[in-house]
């Protein structure tokens, strides 16, 4: 995670999201924040971020944010004005007040959408999403976008969590939520292949149970995530026409982990 992302992440943490009223615009927001710390490229995940309907000034403030912390090396830590500018966007862009006569708007003058910054869609192939549906919508784009079947991805994601167990890192927690996401979108997609299907399936029950008993810090968890990440890994480098049983030993390790913590 480079400093723009470790910027916005701890800037999007800070917003205060109870003060969006409905519950599923909360959860939508919390999706939001997981898809953009996690994401590999931060610049392309807000403009996936800008081609969703209404929240194309929301995604523009936050690039507007990412440019003025790279212009400005000494910017470590978000002002509460910042914080208040992203709330009034988010506010927006859930269909709230537009919020126009917002000081935090003013004060960074950002008045309206800067098309500059960003080369989007032609409209007509822009998604839209009803006011009924735009919670469900939005999480369902960001759960599309971050798994999508991507057999990298999920891989990458994988990586990075057995790195953050085993360092102890605190990234783990939410690598481990964005994992299991995506562990839920792939078994979701009937396309998937099958052994990834059937391993993904597993590993997500495995991460449910390492989330709900609170066992990060279990050497078990980081030993058997270890051994499963290799023949994955392998899996996933291989040509689809070559993998055939290359993933059984980590779903039987997967299917039986509970006996390791009996």
């Amino acid at each position: 995670m480079d400093r723009n992302q470790q910027y916005l992440t701890t800037l999007l943490e800070k917003v205060p999201k109870w003060e969006l009223s409905d519950s599923q615009h909360q959860d939508a927001f919390d999706r939001i924040k997981t898809s953009l710390a996690n994401t590999p490229d931060l610049q392309n995940q807000l403009k996936d971020l800008y081609k969703v309907s209404d929240f194309s000034e929301f995604a523009l403030g936050l690039m507007w944010i990412v440019n003025q912390i790279e212009r400005d090396p000494s910017k470590l830590e978000s002002s509460l004005e910042e914080e208040g500018f992203v709330l009034n966007l988010l506010k927006q862009a859930f269909g709230g007040s537009s919020g126009e006569s917002s000081p935090s708007k003013q004060a960074f003058g950002f008045d309206a959408p800067q098309p500059s910054m960003i080369d989007p869609l032609p409209a007509s192939d822009s998604p839209t999403i009803s006011p009924a549906s735009q919670a469900s919508e939005l999480s369902g784009s960001f759960q599309q976008e971050s798994t999508g079947g991507s057999e990298t991805e999920f891989s990458t994601t994988l990586e990075k969590l057995l790195e953050a167990v085993q360092s102890g890192s605190e990234e783990r927690t939410i690598l481990l939520d964005e994992l299991t996401r995506q562990a839920e979108g792939i078994v979701a997609a009937t396309a998937s292949d099958n052994d990834f299907r059937t391993f993904c399936g597993y590993l997500m029950e495995f991460l449910r149970y390492v989330s709900a008993n609170q066992l990060f810090d279990d050497i078990r968890v980081m030993n058997l995530i270890s051994n499963v990440y290799d023949p994955f890994s392998q899996w996933a480098k291989t040509d689809a026409g070559s993998r055939s049983g290359m993933l059984e030993q980590s779903i039987e390790m997967l299917r039986d982990f509970k006996a390791l913590f009996e």
